[in-house]
C-alpha cells in the first residue's frame, strides 16, 4: 500500500515559473529524485549534474519563485516543503502543513499554492514565516497546480474529479469548475494567459482550456497516460509525455497537431523548457534519468543520469543567494494577462 501511495503521490509534471535571461549556460535545471531523496543540479550549458541536494523523503512536487531566489519541493508524506537556496544549493529551511501536500506553483508576488490530495483543498501560503493565509475545497484530489502568468488566477487539476478548478488568488474563491477528461493530473499555461492545457492520463488526451469562455475549446488526443506538459515561451509549441507510449510529443499550438514525436526513458513525467525555447528536459521516472530534447526536431540528443524515481522539474538562472539582490529581470510580459 505505501509503495502504492507513493506512487500516486510522485505522478507530478512539472509546474514552474521560469524567470527570464538570456543564455543556456546561466541555466541551470533542478531534478526532483523521489527515490533517491535528491534534487539534481543540471547545467543547461554543459548538460551535466553539477550538484546533488539531500532532501527529506519521497520529494514530489517543484516550484520556483519568480526571482528565481527559492525553490519549494513538496513532501507528502512528512506534510512538509522543503525549501532550496539555488545559489547556495542546500535546503535552507522547510515549512509544516497540515496533511498531504502534493501539487505547488508560486503566484508573481511569490505566495505559494499548495493543492493537498487528501484533504481536496487548494492553500495558500506566506513563504516567509509558512503562515497559512488562505484555504479552499476544489475537486476530489487536486494533483497539478499552476497560476496564470498574470497572476491573478490559479488552475488545478482535481484528479478523481474530472475537472478543473479555476480560482481567484486574492481571495481564493472558486471562479469556475470546468468538465475535461478522465483523471486529469498535469497542466499549464500559455503564457498569454488565454488558455490552460490539461492531461486526462486515462482518457489519452489533453484538454484544451479557453480562460475567455471557461469551456474546452478543443481535445488533443496523445498517447497513453498523459503526465507531463509544458509549453514554450513563444507559445507556440507544447509539450506531452506519454508515460505509456515512454515519449514526448510536441504539438503546434495554432493547429493542435503533432509535429514531432521522440523517444526518451522509461515513464516520462516532468517537462521543462529553457526560455529561449531550443531545448525541453523531461524527467524519466522508471529509467531515473534526464533527457534532453533539441526542440526543433523532437528528438533526444542527451540522457543524464540523475537519481532513482526522477519525476521533476524547475528551471532557474544562476543568481545569487536568497536575499542578497541577485535577481534576474522580471517578466513583464504577464502582468496585463490572467
Amino acid at each position: 500500500m505505501k509503495k502504492i501511495q507513493r506512487l500516486i503521490y510522485g505522478l507530478m509534471a512539472l509546474l514552474f515559473a521560469v524567470p527570464v535571461f538570456a543564455a543556456n549556460d546561466q541555466v541551470l535545471v533542478f531534478v526532483v529524485n523521489q527515490d533517491a531523496a535528491t534534487v539534481s543540479v543540471v547545467d543547461a550549458g554543459s548538460d551535466e549534474v553539477v550538484a546533488s541536494i539531500p532532501v527529506a523523503f519521497a520529494p514530489a512536487g517543484i516550484a520556483v519563485d519568480p526571482t528565481g531566489s527559492a525553490l519549494y519541493v513538496t513532501h507528502p508524506e512528512r506534510s512538509e516543503i522543503s525549501v532550496i537556496d539555488p545559489a547556495a544549493r542546500k535546503v535552507v529551511r522547510s515549512i509544516k502543513l497540515d496533511g498531504t501536500p502534493f501539487g505547488i506553483t508560486v503566484s508573481r508576488d511569490g505566495t505559494l499554492f499548495v493543492s493537498d490530495w487528501n484533504a481536496n483543498t487548494v492553500t495558500a501560503v506566506n513563504p516567509a514565516d509558512g503562515q497559512v493565509l488562505r484555504r479552499a475545497p476544489v475537486g476530489h484530489s487536486p494533483a497539478g497546480i499552476v497560476a496564470s502568468p498574470g497572476g491573478s488566477l490559479v488552475f488545478v487539476a482535481n484528479r478523481e474529479g474530472n475537472s478543473l478548478s479555476i480560482l481567484n488568488t486574492t481571495t481564493l474563491a472558486v471562479v469556475a469548475t470546468i468538465p475535461v477528461g478522465k483523471a486529469p493530473f498535469a497542466l499549464t499555461a500559455s503564457p498569454d494567459g488565454q488558455r490552460v492545457y490539461v492531461a486526462n492520463v486515462q482518457s489519452a488526451n489533453v484538454s484544451v482550456v479557453s480562460i475567455k469562455t471557461l469551456r474546452t475549446e478543443a481535445t488533443i488526443p496523445t498517447g497513453p497516460m498523459p503526465y507531463g506538459l509544458a509549453t514554450s515561451r513563444n507559445g507556440e509549441k507544447v509539450l506531452i509525455a506519454s508515460q505509456g507510449a515512454g515519449s514526448v510529443s510536441i504539438i503546434d499550438a495554432e493547429t493542435l497537431k503533432s509535429v514531432a514525436t521522440g523517444k526518451v526513458g522509461r515513464f516520462p513525467e516532468g517537462v521543462a523548457i529553457l526560455p529561449d525555447d531550443r531545448k525541453a528536459y523531461v524527467a524519466n521516472w522508471f529509467s531515473g534519468d534526464v533527457s534532453v530534447l533539441d526542440m526543433s526536431t523532437g528528438k533526444e540528443v542527451k540522457r543524464i543520469t540523475t537519481g532513482g524515481g526522477a519525476r521533476a522539474l524547475a528551471v532557474v538562472p544562476q543568481v545569487g543567494r536568497v536575499g542578497d539582490g541577485a535577481t534576474p529581470t522580471p517578466d513583464a510580459s504577464g502582468g496585463a494577462q490572467p
